[in-house]
């Protein structure tokens, strides 16, 4: 169980160094509008397929579902910034990036659950919408062409 907790703690760190690491790029001016490529770019798509597959186990019962919704979550939200889409947030980032996603609906529900799990200490996971959430989260992943 400990092993499980260093291991989920050492991905975060990891994934947030990297998410780090390249924060000083910015998306390119055109006609006074700041655009970004419609598909991933700059991302290591190497990098999200490691995660994702890390991902899946954690879900498969290698850990817990909550985990591999906030983890799924974090991925998705990494593959936005590194594509350079604007917003300070996830949910803003999804607000400019939304057309992005062939189901905008589901990566926000998926998105809502885990502020849900995050923020409400006595949140029910039902595991059937944790992993509709992780589902909805590798369509969304597909979308962006990370997977």
């Amino acid at each position: 169980m400990i092993w499980m907790l260093i291991a989920a703690l050492a991905l975060g760190l990891l994934l947030i160094a990297v998410i780090s690491a390249d924060q000083s790029k910015k998306p390119k001016k055109r006609n006074g509008k700041r655009r970004y490529a419609n598909r991933i770019g700059s991302v290591d798509k190497e990098f999200v397929q490691t995660r994702w597959v890390a991902i899946e186990g954690m879900a498969s019962g290698g850990g817990s579902l909550r985990d591999a919704v906030s983890e799924a979550d974090k991925l998705v939200d990494y593959v936005l910034k590194q594509s350079g889409v604007p917003g300070e947030t996830m949910g803003e980032r999804l607000k400019s990036g939304g057309d992005r996603f062939s189901d905008i609906n589901a990566i926000w529900r998926a998105h809502k659950l885990r502020n849900a799990l995050a923020h409400e200490a006595k949140f029910d996971l039902v595991p059937s919408m944790a992993r509709e959430a992780i589902a909805d989260f590798r369509q969304g992943l597909k979308d962006l062409g990370a997977l």
